[in-house]
């Protein structure tokens, strides 16, 4: 029911009375929407990209039926078009960074719409019809990395038509575009809000008297069963048809049956004879189709026929063979025995090699005719003896010619060849009756080719850290401690240290850092670089992460009897070139007088230096100073 009013007899009604008497009318329904819990779009409202095109706005399907949270009524008759380019306040909805996404909330909110426009008794223009209406509301939020932009919050007074995904540079809305998934559809009542009677229940116990904690225990426990945690039916429960020799009514029984058909090993109804074969073929002998049981008998007496002809196999005795060439036993036993006591014989003129042929084998000066390998073996035996014997036993160095792969030597046989080698070692080297012997002079290197060459490659005594390489390329030669070069990246020795290298080249000077302990790198993150051929050459020039300290001051003199406020100011040249500007400059004070006041202001600071000033409040015949340091980091 509604609150009322009770007009009286010769009431002079105002206004605000007769509206308010509509209005506790217009109230009470809305409380009865909202206490029974009746909110959320009833129809209508499905969004849709734009058509025929789709462009960056969305249609929405008519008649549309909706209540709000506080039960009023939203409704609209005709089709609509949502912009989703800009807010409801204005403000565009774009993306402005690659890799992100924004969520937009189209929401339905209940609004009037006024007509029917009177002028009153005050000559004031009134609306006299005020009816139900709707508004479509885009609200947008904060853009994020795609699938981790938050979606905007629900409104208590609106409800939510659908989310809409917002792009870089996207100039359509799209099915994929478009997430229901929060949309506030009608719900007549809340599971909660409806009671239920579980006196009478035997299986179910849910939490609470209500339809939503009914819902819940049913589905726990279609879970626990469908799982097999809980609630599982026992085999016993499960009917079971009887078929072929289970005769059981149930699973549990027919399961036992068949355990113990199977396992059964008593003579003419073993396990066996229930599990079925298909018939085999094969020669000599073939299996039938029949049962397990049927065909292991028929094997054990196919076995048991081929065993009994000898004393359980066959014995090599018993295979009889054809004597052949010098082998006369007439069985396979006799004629191994035999072949093995021939191969090993030693006897003159019937020894093993004597039974091996071996084909002709080519060659120069010598070669092996074909024949017995004994008769190869005496031929090579023959070649050897002839060579020993023409000089003591082996050639003379001068005998043996030397051909120069590598295009070094002049030489063209051994002796020559080897007092040129001597030569050419005691040129780079200290002379045997020198002091020093063996040590070298000079060492000499060929181009090794490809574009960064090896030189020299120390461990010392520094171990891994301190392994001392030296490189030369077309431009450059490097020294590095703890870098080694793979061909396309610098390698560490130890990821448990720093690495450094230098740098000369023909043109520039260069000491370098790396510090950041990965196993690889192919650029050094500290640069020192001395350009010894540019027109500015006094400095190092940095790359990297710099920072200097220096000292900088200031000092004010007043010589006027009246106090005065003077400017005075300075420059910092930094003792190396920074890569470019540096990110800051901080000055510190080491120690002020005078009624110094605050620290000087930067100016103009480049790569180079920086410039530095003040203005300060100075007594009559007074000073006052300021000397301190600057840090400047890149």
């Amino acid at each position: 029911m509604a609150d009322r009013v009770d007009f009286y007899f010769r009431q002079r009604v105002t206004e605000a009375e007769l509206d308010l008497a509509f209005s506790l009318l217009e109230r009470a329904d809305r409380n009865l929407a909202a206490d029974l819990g009746v909110y959320g779009i009833i129809s209508g409202a499905i969004p849709a990209p734009h058509s025929p095109v789709a462009d960056l706005t969305l249609d929405l399907t008519a008649p549309a039926r909706a209540y709000d949270n506080l039960g009023q009524r939203i409704f609209f008759g005709t089709g609509q078009n949502v912009n989703c380019a800009i807010d409801l306040v204005g403000i565009p909805t774009d993306v402005a960074t690659a890799g992100n996404e924004r969520w937009l909330g189209i929401f339905l909110r209940f609004k009037r719409q006024l007509s029917d426009p009177r002028t009153d008794g005050n000559s004031q223009q009134v609306f006299f019809r005020r009816d139900e209406s709707f508004e479509l509301v885009v609200r947008q939020a904060p853009e994020g990395p795609a699938g981790l932009a938050p979606k905007h919050a629900l409104q208590a007074d609106e409800l939510l038509v659908c989310d809409v995904r917002r792009r870089p540079g996207q100039t359509q809305v799209l099915s994929a575009d478009i997430d229901l998934t929060r949309r506030q559809a009608f719900i007549f009542a809340q599971g909660t809000a409806v009671a239920v009677q579980t006196g009478t229940w035997t299986i179910l116990s849910p939490l609470g008297n209500t339809v939503q904690a009914a819902f819940d225990e049913v589905d726990a426990e279609l879970h626990d069963h469908f799982t097999g945690s809980t609630r599982r039916h026992s085999a016993s429960a499960v009917d079971y048809t009887p078929h072929g020799f289970i005769g059981a009514g149930d699973v549990q029984a027919a399961l036992d049956e068949l355990v113990d058909g199977l396992t059964d090993t008593t003579s003419g109804a073993p396990g066996a004879s229930l599990v079925g074969a298909d018939a085999a073929p094969g020669t000599p002998h073939a299996l039938s189709p029949g049962t397990v049981d049927l065909q292991l008998s028929q094997l054990l007496g196919f076995l048991n026929t081929h065993v009994g002809a000898s004393s359980g196999a066959h014995h090599a005795s018993a295979i009889s063979a054809t004597a052949h060439n010098y082998v006369g036993a007439t069985n396979v036993q006799s004629q191994l025995q035999e072949i093995v006591t021939d191969l090993a014989a030693t006897t003159s003129g019937v020894s093993g090699a004597s039974r091996v042929g071996g084909d002709a084998v080519t060659g120069t000066p010598n070669s092996l005719a074909s024949g017995t390998v004994r008769d190869q073996l005496a031929a090579l035996l023959g070649f050897l003896n002839t060579h020993l014997t023409q000089a003591s036993g082996a050639h003379p160095a001068s005998s043996i010619s030397v051909t120069d792969a590598g295009n070094n030597l002049n030489a063209t046989n051994v002796e020559e060849a080897l007092a040129e080698v001597s030569d050419a070692f005691e040129g780079d080297h200290f002379r045997g009756n020198e002091g020093n012997s063996g040590q070298h002079r000079t060492i000499r290197q060929p181009n090794f080719g490809g574009t960064r060459a090896l030189l020299w490659d120390a461990v010392g005594v520094g171990g891994l850290g301190a392994r001392l390489r030296v490189y030369s390329d077309s431009d450059s030669f490097w020294f590095t401690l703890n870098a080694a070069w793979n061909g396309s990246a610098w390698a560490r020795d130890s990821t448990s240290f720093f690495s450094g290298a230098l740098r000369l080249s023909r043109n520039e000077f260069e000491l370098l850092h790396e510090n950041t302990f990965a196993a690889t790198f192919t650029t050094w993150p500290r640069r020192w670089r001395l350009p010894m051929s540019n027109a500015t050459n006094s400095a190092f020039e940095l790359t990297g992460s710099m920072q200097e300290i220096g000292r900088a001051g200031l000092e004010f003199s007043n010589s006027d009897t009246s106090a005065h406020n003077i400017a005075g100011g300075g420059s910092v040249t930094f003792r190396s070139r920074f890569p470019s500007s540096p990110s800051s400059i901080t000055l510190s004070p080491f120690a002020t007088g005078g009624g110094f006041a605050g620290n000087p202001n930067v100016f103009v600071p480049d790569r180079d230096g920086f410039g530095f000033y003040s203005f300060q409040d100075v007594p009559a015949l007074g000073t006052t100073y300021w000397y301190g340091t600057y840090t400047a980091i890149a």
